[in-house]
């Protein structure tokens, strides 16, 4: 495992586990915002897999935008700058 100091974290993926949803879906983000990580994302294991993108706001992150993984796989990096 890399550990990179907090500041040069841009972005957080959290897959969705399945009996973790608790810790994957609050207390991960809420983690990742105190931290101060510009961008968090989340993929649930749905059929999907729905990736939720969420951008700091603040102290707390808002949605920016809800998708199907797919998507985000087959689209440029510079279509998913939703800041």
């Amino acid at each position: 495992m890399v550990w990179l100091p907090v500041d040069d974290v841009l972005l957080v993926v959290e897959i969705v586990s399945p009996g973790s949803e608790g810790v994957d879906t609050v207390t991960k983000r809420k983690e990742n915002a105190a931290a101060g990580i510009p961008q968090y994302w989340m993929i649930d294991q749905d059929s999907a897999q729905t990736v939720t993108m969420h951008r700091l706001d603040g102290d707390k992150y808002a949605v920016q935008a809800t998708m199907p993984l797919a998507w985000v796989l087959n689209t440029d990096p510079a279509e998913h700058d939703l800041g």
